[in-house]
C-alpha cells in the first residue's frame, strides 16, 4: 500500500500530521485487474483515520482484495 501526500503538501505547504478531519482517496483492486477509487472521510489522528477509512472501504466493497494507494486529499 502506498501513502500519497503530494496534493496535501502542495496545498498546505507541509506534510499532514496530527489530529483533525481527513479526506482520503482510496484505490483498491480485486486481484483480477479491476480497480476502484472512492473518497472516504474520517477524523482523529492521521494514522487512526486512515485505518478507519480503509476498514469502511473494504467493508462496503466486498470484492477488494488489495489496497493499492491511499491519497490524503487537501
Amino acid at each position: 500500500m502506498r501513502m500519497n501526500t503530494e496534493k496535501y503538501e502542495f496545498s498546505h505547504g507541509k506534510k499532514p500530521r496530527g489530529s483533525g478531519h481527513w479526506l482520503f482517496a482510496i484505490t483498491g483492486s480485486d486481484g483480477c485487474g479491476r480497480y476502484i477509487t472512492e473518497l472516504r472521510k474520517s477524523s482523529g489522528t492521521l494514522s487512526l483515520a486512515r485505518k478507519q477509512a480503509i476498514y469502511s472501504f473494504r467493508s462496503e466493497i466486498g470484492s477488494v482484495k488489495e489496497i493499492i494507494e491511499v491519497e490524503v486529499m487537501p
